[in-house]
């Protein structure tokens, strides 16, 4: 079918209509779609450039893996009309595999830089597939023109120290979890492709390269279970009449920061965040110094500490700090202690926080009785993998289905809202997403769906009062929790700095599907002033702000010294109140962090510059990577230092050893 004008398209558009076997390429502002109505071959480009090229849609049914090429009377279909996204095009390919109807649809919108599509099955017998792949190509295509190619793989979860990754074209690039990004770092052009729905799968972006600018495969899939999952089993099977795959985004962007953010911005329009509960949190954790030695006496000598010191110095957000117990708060708190610390905490302009973890057994005794529900013992909540409990990080997995399960969360949560607490930080999340062999309730078949009830439950009996931060946990579902933390646990030196870092270099963009990201606590003892500041600014430049040494009377003086010097710079803590998460000025390599993060205000533009090395080094950054005009002179000023300097075609600046200078530049 010959191109057409945008207008004419429109009109030839208007209603739905079957093409003849010839008529295979649909145009719609700017994209060119052609369909294979014998193979079921799908290619997409967008202002003449390609996004992907010969994908044949395949899925799971029973053991036999099926494609579209597999289908009988396959047909196109076109029609206009409104989806979640606004005006849409909408491009079927359907066909019949056995009894089962097959249906790709492809969606494009006016406007964007991105498509999307996804896999139905239907069959009046029911359908059963625990893989699904919408975008599934296996002939070689080139995707860029220029070499310096890379592909980005993004954890599952933030637990076990798992690092994001770039690997450049021409290696074995691990396979990417929910989202991936194929990138040219010079141009900063790049391929989106992630699931923008997380209620049911869990999904997988599969990538390999030749050296140079070509794409040997790529799939885009729902079903997807290995060891980052955490899984010892496969993907639980979706069933019903009609099984859908996950929608799939597809997008070419010209600087792949930009897509990233619109993938979080489309994710958040598909599954709305939760309401908001104010400002980033400025605070303090326990877990960072005290751990297990936390108790009423100790936590309320730190909030009169705060108060004392630091809020008034500037460490504060609308007038609030949050003052969070962590793990072991059982042990050391009396149930009637809780309220008169809620007290303390609201007289000294703060609000308390607390600690929980739904879906997990420490305990670890299956014959335990579930006080909140006798009728059942532990081992009857368990999740089981092959007839086994499963268990990571030392604790078995609880099933969120199980009424005894939620019997457990409604209670925790309704105490620690009548204690009066207004934060929660809920961990271990993951155990409630993996693979079982069943669930309580026989509906539900995968470890996503599963998640996705327990949070919903979660939800529920928050009530709205509760901030909810998650602390381990999947990347996705994100509409449940108003933070999570970016990465593992944190500490004080410039490596633990740079692992935060990693993961605010590919993951910045999460807070678009949350309101904020969380670096960790911040522990100042035992390094460095230098290092006190990168991991300071590591924080300031991601979001949840939260402090962590030991600020009771009997912490190190030194130590509340150091933190009086470090955590009271006004024009630190300004630009943390302004700002939300810095993206990467350059992507990282391998799986080290950028050293260089930016973020733009309507009269400013900050930009933090990191030394993770053991000696100094002169840091250079051209004006033009920033976005800024090389013919033009700018104002700056180091936050840290307090000096002034003009920048004229780049930033050149030495930055001690494990250090980090902080630029403001004056946009106006």
């Amino acid at each position: 079918m010959r191109n057409i004008s945008a207008k004419a398209t429109a009109l030839f558009f208007s209603i739905s209509l079957s093409f003849a076997a010839s008529a295979r390429e649909i145009s719609y502002d700017g994209w060119k779609v052609s369909v294979d109505d014998r193979t079921g071959a799908v290619s997409m480009s967008h202002n003449g450039k390609t996004l992907i090229s010969g994908s044949v849609a395949e899925w799971c049914a029973g053991g036999d893996t099926l494609t579209m090429a597999d289908c009988r009377n396959l047909r196109v279909t076109v029609s206009d009309g409104t989806g979640i996204f606004g005006p849409q095009k909408r491009i079927s390919l359907s066909g019949k595999a056995g009894k089962t109807d097959v249906v790709q649809d492809i969606f494009l919108y006016p406007g964007k830089d991105f498509a999307a599509t996804r896999l139905e099955l239907s069959s009046r017998d029911g359908v059963s597939s625990r893989y699904m792949a919408p975008v599934s190509v296996t002939a070689p295509y080139d995707l860029f023109s220029r070499t310096g190619n890379s592909v980005i793989f993004v954890p599952y979860d933030n637990d076990a120290w798992v690092r994001y990754r770039i690997t450049p074209f021409g290696q074995q690039a691990p396979e990417s979890y929910e989202v991936s990004a194929i990138i040219n770092a010079d141009t900063r052009e790049g391929l989106v492709i992630g699931s923008l729905e997380h209620d049911t799968w869990k999904t997988g972006v599969k990538v390999s390269t030749d050296s140079t600018c070509g794409i040997d495969t790529l799939r885009a899939y729902g079903g997807i279970a290995t060891n980052l999952t955490r899984d010892i089993i496969p993907h639980g099977k979706v069933t019903g009449r009609t099984v859908k795959s996950p929608l799939m985004m597809v997008g070419l962007f010209d600087d792949w920061r930009d897509g990233m953010e619109s993938f979080a911005d489309a994710c958040a329009t598909v599954a709305p965040k939760i309401a908001s509960r104010g400002g980033r949190p400025f605070g303090w954790n326990s877990w960072g110094k005290l751990q297990t030695k936390i108790n009423y006496d100790k936590a309320t000598e730190v909030s009169d500490f705060i108060h004392v010191n630091l809020q008034p110095a500037s460490f504060e957000n609308d007038g609030v700090t949050y003052i969070g117990l962590d793990a072991f708060w059982d042990f050391g708190f009396k149930p009637e202690q809780h309220k008169e610390f809620v007290a303390r905490c609201r007289r000294n302009g703060q609000k308390a926080g607390i600690y929980y973890c739904p879906f997990t057994d420490w305990g670890k005794n299956p014959d335990a009785t579930i006080g909140e529900m006798p009728q059942y013992k532990f081992k009857d909540a368990y999740l089981y993998g092959d007839g086994k409990i499963l268990e990571f990080d030392g604790a078995y997995a609880l099933d969120p289905t199980h009424p005894a399960v939620q019997a457990r969360i409604r209670r925790q949560l309704d105490e620690f809202k009548e204690w009066g607490y207004e934060y929660v930080k809920i961990d271990f999340m993951a155990h409630g997403a993996y693979e079982s062999d069943s669930h309580f309730d026989p509906s539900v078949t995968t470890g996503v769906q599963a998640y996705s009830r327990g949070m919903q439950y979660i939800d529920s009996v928050a009530d709205g009062k509760l901030w909810i931060n998650l602390s381990i946990a999947p990347l996705f579902p994100a509409n449940y929790a108003h933070s999570r933390r970016i990465g593992c646990d944190a500490w004080a030196d410039i490596n633990n700095t740079e692992y935060t870092l990693n993961a605010l270099t590919y993951g910045w963009w999460l807070d678009r599907v949350y309101h904020y990201n969380d670096a960790d606590h911040i522990v100042l003892e035992g390094v460095s002033d230098g290092e006190n500041r990168a991991r300071v600014t590591s924080s300031a430049i991601t979001g949840v702000y939260l402090l962590g040494d030991d600020m009771s009377l009997g912490g190190d003086d030194a130590v509340k010294a150091r933190i009086r010097r470090n955590i009271t710079n006004p024009a630190i803590n300004r630009m943390a109140r302004e700002c939300k998460s810095f993206r990467p000025v350059e992507p990282g390599r391998g799986d080290r962090a950028a050293d260089a993060f930016c973020h733009t205000t309507p009269e400013c533009m900050y930009v933090a510059m990191f030394n993770f090395a053991d000696k100094g080094a002169l840091k250079t950054i051209p004006l033009r990577r920033l976005g800024l005009s090389e013919g033009r002179k700018y104002t700056a000023t180091e936050l840290w230092s307090a000096d002034n300097m003009e920048l004229d075609g780049d930033i050149a600046i030495e930055i001690p050893a494990k250090d980090v200078k902080v630029l403001k530049i004056n946009l106006k």
